[in-house]
């Protein structure tokens, strides 16, 4: 992650913003002209938080994989709507899971965060986790795992089976033959057979997810055929529609998997401020 490049250029192009750091974070600081991280110490590496002048009620927070990446067209509207949490008194909190496509993470680099977050700075026990496409697998398999933990997730195009992508086994999504072969192989599966019975799934954690009272709010591209809500959200739904949870869908009717993120992102931060406790 180059911070600096990913600060400047979101300056460039949200010059409305300007944040200065809040205490309790005593690490080290990078200051910008419209910015202040914290990069606090975890583990063997480093979280990078962003803290709101004027912290809300509760501390809330957002945990995310990533800064999504400014400059990048198909992530941009992300890093608006972060920036945005922090203008409403939100920390975020970036700390990439030592995982890939999801799997287990042997290092429980989140576990190691929570308690971080939690414990030491005082932020809220409730945190909100945002991510997109294949950071959907992750995102949902820690918050089943950590009952009472997790307010609500922001799911924009996300992956919630991957035998819809990477595999393509569900009939409609393309997939990706690559990646298919890297998830067998970081899964530790002995078969493809294997793979296809795995029950750990975000549709299937779905009931687990909706009993614990974790809303969701799930971006959708009625073109996306990389990651087809009908594969994905849409089993999620399913589950959550009948066991009553809430489950908030916004369908863009004219795209496809890209681009992520709203152009104004005040619905969904209204949402996860909403659901914050």
């Amino acid at each position: 992650m180059n911070l600096r490049r990913y600060l400047l250029a979101a300056l460039t192009l949200f010059p409305f913003v300007a944040l200065h750091a809040a205490e309790p974070f005593p690490h080290e600081k990078i200051d910008y002209p419209a910015f202040a991280l914290r990069s606090v110490p975890i583990g063997h590496g480093n979280a990078f938080v962003l803290c709101p002048e004027k912290p809300a009620a509760g501390k809330p927070w957002v945990l995310a994989p990533s800064f999504y990446d400014v400059r990048n067209p198909a992530v941009a509207n992300m890093t608006r709507t972060q920036l945005t949490l922090v203008r409403r008194g939100f920390h975020v909190v970036c700390a990439s899971p030592s995982v890939v496509l999801g799997a287990p993470d042997p290092q429980g680099v989140w576990d190691s965060v929570y308690r971080e977050m939690t414990g030491k700075y005082g932020l809220s026990q409730h945190v909100a986790l945002m991510g997109v496409s294949r950071e959907g697998l992750p995102m949902a398999r820690w918050a089943a795992a950590n009952p009472g933990k997790v307010s609500c997730l922001y799911l924009d195009k996300a992956v919630c089976d991957f035998k819809s992508w990477p595999g393509g086994k569900l009939g409609f999504g393309k997939g990706s033959p690559k990646d298919w072969q890297s998830l067998l192989e970081v899964y530790r599966f002995a078969s493809e057979a294997e793979a296809l019975a795995f029950t750990q799934n975000p549709v299937d954690l779905a009931p687990k997810l909706a009993a614990d009272n974790v809303a969701i709010i799930y971006l959708t591209g009625a073109k996306d055929d990389v990651v087809p809500y009908a594969e994905n959200g849409a089993r999620m739904k399913a589950h959550y529609d009948t066991l009553g949870g809430t489950f908030t869908v916004i369908r863009r009717e004219a795209e496809g998997h890209h681009p992520h993120g709203l152009d104004d992102p005040t619905p969904v931060v209204d949402f996860i401020a909403s659901h914050s406790r």
